[in-house]
């Protein structure tokens, strides 16, 4: 007996290490990319707003089509849909290197999103299938720390390919993990499959969700170009509404929906992804505001304001497995509630930012919130799918990671929009002026982590 759990513990981190191969390209390509839009703009010669087309298509994308590819998983094999995401990813990024003009390259980008959405709905229902109830925190808070490290990667690993071999070769560089998870797969995957098949399968419900996330998240993200009463913004914000409402009724009459609403009614469900969502709203503030604050107030250099901005993710890396192994231990509700503790000091700590605080102290403050982070995210990424049958785990962990997209546009939003309510349209700030923006920005930052902590406290008693 020994000796079959060892084996069959062995095989479990296999798999582990095989899917997150996955993972780990996916969140690498969602940064590497920034690291090569000037040397885009130069080649292609395009202006600004088209060329954020290379960084926000891939993130549409992949938010709009992530619960159809999850359910479709749910329904169909695992293990396929997982190959098939690698498959897609690898040949597109091959495809992106030898884009001849810069709509190819767009589009050939939109392609590589269907692959990445492929292959983050299949990740974490792979390991809940594989690994038993009661030991998915630790594997499940590691893939939050391949998350974020890809995520530090991807800018570092891009400018030393692009300065080394041009901007192509970050394309390149995915080709050889592809395959090499490819083969993996094939061999070591078991098969993961209800047999349902795709008949009766929600395709206009899908369409719809597609159209009011696409249409949400441009209005979110463009809203400050736009303004947010233009006539551009009103008829995108129109539009997503309308197709809200639409999926919304569909879905209640809907057989086989593609998103169980009644499972909105688990309460331990709907609280993890409502904080779950304000997580990433909040993770944003410090991510717009504060190389602001480097570069206006503390006058650093660029290179130094990387280095300083690394220590939030590093610490997210080393604490994301921690949350998931005490989630494993004594559960998820001490670490979620001190995770987000920590994240309400931080943003307190940031909100108390002036012109003569000092680099221990932005270190600090970001250190407090990657681990904040790090011991929130995993447990309750265990408590949301734990809270739904093991069958339907292709579907929640498809909408967690959507979830956390639009955590990240709304976050990015809602910080310029506080932002600009209290400096306006000024290119150049004076200190208080800039200064009174970003205390207004942390301080809705402070609200947003007080009123998460609330419902980590309130999912335990109910």
């Amino acid at each position: 007996m020994p000796l079959e759990k060892a084996t069959s513990n062995s095989y479990r981190w296999i798999v582990f290490a095989t899917v997150v191969i996955g993972t780990f390209m996916v969140n690498v390509d969602s940064s590497i990319v920034n690291v090569a839009l000037p040397i885009l703009q130069m080649q292609y010669h395009i202006a600004a707003g088209i060329l954020q087309w290379v960084v926000t298509g891939y993130l549409l994308m992949i938010t709009a089509i992530l619960p159809m590819v999850g359910s479709l998983s749910d329904r169909l094999d695992r293990k396929k849909m997982f190959i098939l995401g690698i498959f897609i990813f690898t040949v597109s990024s091959a495809l992106c290197a030898l884009a001849i003009n810069f709509s190819m390259l767009v589009l050939f980008r939109f392609l590589q999103a269907i692959g990445g959405a492929l292959i983050q709905a299949n990740v974490m229902s792979i390991v809940s299938f594989t690994f038993p109830e009661g030991q998915r925190g630790r594997p499940l808070g590691l893939i939050g720390s391949v998350v974020a490290l890809g995520t530090i990667v991807g800018p570092a690993l891009g400018g030393v390919l692009i300065a080394a071999m041009g901007w192509r070769s970050i394309f390149w560089v995915n080709v050889p993990f592809g395959i090499l998870s490819i083969v993996v797969s094939a061999l070591l995957l078991k098969p993961i499959s209800k047999g349902i098949g795709v008949k009766g399968f929600d395709w206009w419900g899908s369409g719809w969700f597609i159209l009011a996330t696409v249409t949400l998240m441009i209005f979110v993200s463009n809203g400050g170009s736009f303004g947010w009463t233009s006539l551009y913004s009103l008829l995108f914000i129109i539009v997503s509404l309308i197709s809200w409402a639409v999926f919304i009724v569909r879905e209640q009459k809907f057989p086989k929906p593609l998103i169980e609403l009644s499972m909105f009614r688990i309460w331990s469900f709907s609280i993890g992804n409502i904080v779950g969502f304000l997580s990433f709203v909040i993770m944003m503030f410090p991510a717009m505001l504060l190389p602001l604050f480097l570069h206006h107030i503390m006058h650093l250099s660029v290179s130094s304001m990387g280095l300083l901005l690394m220590a939030q993710s590093i610490v997210m890396v080393l604490f994301a497995p921690i949350g998931g192994l005490l989630s494993d231990r004594i559960g998820h509700y001490l670490p979620t509630v001190l995770g987000m503790v920590l994240i309400t000091v931080s943003m307190i700590m940031m909100d108390s930012l002036a012109p003569t605080s000092g680099i221990v102290m932005i270190v600090l403050i970001q250190a407090l919130l990657g681990a904040g982070l790090g011991l929130f995210s995993s447990p309750n990424n265990v408590v949301v799918l734990e809270a739904v049958p093991v069958e339907k785990t292709g579907l929640t962990g498809s909408l967690i990671a959507t979830i956390r997209n639009l955590g990240r546009v709304s976050g990015v939003a809602v910080a310029m929009l506080l932002f600009q309510v209290a400096v306006g349209n000024l290119v150049n700030y004076p200190q208080n002026t800039f200064m009174n923006g970003m205390h207004l920005v942390f301080g809705g930052g402070i609200v947003l982590s007080v009123l998460g902590t609330i419902l980590v406290i309130i999912r335990r008693k109910s």
